[in-house]
């Protein structure tokens, strides 16, 4: 856009400076050429120009000053006060306001080939004008009018909206059950994303807000589903561990659990035995085995105790083979492993001269726990086949790790 200054310069140049610059010629002294008018008689012929009668003022040259033409709206230049100018070409509907203006969509003003409408302060997405200076219409992704549902989509597949906006199509919340796509409408166990909950980290993944509680899940190939404990709070891993009370000792003829045997019971119910996996996991573990908080499972009536640690799902890599007075977790003990061959913590420091011992790391055994009232392990031996034992025994999901 031109911005030059606008400038009328007019020059006269008078007699005088004409006058002057003669006098500046090198050849202004040449006086009179030869010119034979008769014999014995020449005429001197002038060749400066200038007459002698020619008056010589000696004033110096003249000009007239300058001048600048007031700014104005459309006269092609942007001033300091304008936006734009693009001259005769301004107006209300174009690019350049006739103010000299940029076009905006709310300035009140409909601007050809960008807008459908402009109401100023008044547009709205469920007015006549949407904030967008468009015409409110079927398949633009707000509601308006007498529309029910418009996500933009509008092609009536799972989750969307009818192309005329009239409905919404099937979709999660609607009451019915799509079986290509949903678990369930409600229940306990219903995400709301219309799945079912198979662990407490599908809980915390869709309900984010939610607190550490008792909770549904649905594990695979159990028909019902099943209350756990879920430790949900950030500061615990960042929160997702599920827990499973089992207690056994009903009935009448109790047999306490082995690993081996409370794998097969944790299995029952689409889990595995208890691993802890991290110092923070193990607090928590704590907390809820000495908790009264959640029913157990298997026939028993006892909800708290911390026999519920007593036994884990932690075995000898090879038979025969122990870490003899080391830290119980799988960087200091890598002749221990998880069931599930994932991280897994006891200890930080060696409990217990002389353990797990070697003749108590047998196939398929594990060790018999005790605690302190901190949570922190007061023992753990290595007992010969079948190795630990108890009534009681956590079970979890596996699919949370630290």
């Amino acid at each position: 856009m031109p911005t030059a200054p606008r400038l009328r310069i007019s020059l006269q140049l008078s007699v005088t400076a004409l006058a002057l610059q003669a006098c500046l010629d090198p050849n202004a002294n040449t006086e009179t050429e030869s010119t034979a008018t008769g014999p014995g008689t020449t005429t001197a012929v002038d060749t400066t120009g200038v007459s002698p009668s020619d008056p010589t003022t000696g004033e110096p040259t003249t000009s007239e000053p300058a001048t600048t033409a007031e700014p104005v709206c459309g006269d092609g230049f942007v001033d300091a006060d304008e936006q734009c100018d693009l001259g005769p070409d301004n107006a209300d509907d174009g690019a350049c306001t006739s103010d000299c203006r940029n076009a905006t969509c709310g300035d009140g003003l409909v601007a050809k080939d960008a807008e459908e409408c402009d109401l100023g302060p008044d547009n709205a997405d469920d007015g006549a004008c949407t904030t967008a200076c468009l015409l409110p219409a079927c398949g633009d992704g707000v509601l308006n009018g007498d529309e029910v549902c418009d996500d933009g989509t509008n092609d009536g597949t799972y989750g969307s909206c009818l192309a005329d906006c009239s409905a919404a199509a099937p979709g999660c919340g609607d009451g019915q059950v799509d079986p290509e796509n949903e678990d369930c409408e409600d229940g306990p166990d219903c995400l709301p994303t219309c799945r079912y909950a198979h662990s407490c980290l599908e809980w915390l993944e869709a309900t984010p807000e939610a607190v550490s509680g008792v909770f549904s899940v649905r594990r695979e190939g159990i028909m019902d589903p099943i209350d756990v404990w879920c430790a949900l709070d950030p500061a615990v891993d960042g929160g997702g561990y599920t827990f499973l009370k089992v207690d056994v000792a009903g009935g009448m003829n109790p047999n306490p659990a082995t690993a081996a045997t409370a794998e097969a019971a944790c299995a029952d119910w689409g889990m595995q035995l208890f691993v802890p996996r991290s110092p923070a996991h193990l607090g928590v573990a704590y907390e809820v085995a000495t908790g009264d908080n959640l029913e157990p499972v298997g026939g028993g009536t006892v909800k708290s105790g911390a026999d519920y640690l007593q036994i884990l799902g932690i075995y000898p890599v090879t038979a025969g083979e122990s870490c003899v007075d080391a830290p119980l977790n799988g960087l200091d003990c890598p002749e221990w492993r998880a069931g599930d061959d994932q991280a897994w913590f006891v200890s930080d420091v060696a409990v217990g001269s002389g353990e797990p011992d070697e003749l108590g790391a047998c196939e398929g055994c594990s060790m018999l726990y005790q605690w302190n009232q901190d949570g922190s392990v007061k023992s753990y031996k290595a007992l010969p086949q079948p190795g630990g034992y108890s009534f009681r025994f956590l079970c979890d999901t596996g699919d949370k790790l630290p």
